[in-house]
């Protein structure tokens, strides 16, 4: 499975969303692992710690929209 289609299955990445060249080879460029952290951190992390602090409007803005916040 690709690193799109488990983000896309997860909930992460929306089924309609669409990728240029260097999207697609950033997605592509993920380990198995940093897919994995990703899914893991989207399951764990509540939705009213990314309203809080990630600027996510509200849940009722966008019903099955998760934003997850990553900072370097």
């Amino acid at each position: 499975m690709s690193n799109l289609s488990r983000l896309t299955a997860a909930g992460i990445i929306v089924s309609s969303a669409t990728f240029n060249q260097a999207d697609q080879a950033t997605l592509d460029s993920l380990t198995d692992d940093e897919v994995s952290a990703l899914i893991s951190i989207n399951q764990k992390v509540p939705a009213s710690f990314l309203q809080q602090h990630c600027g996510v409007q509200t849940a009722q803005a966008a019903p099955n929209v998760r934003t997850i916040g990553i900072v370097f």
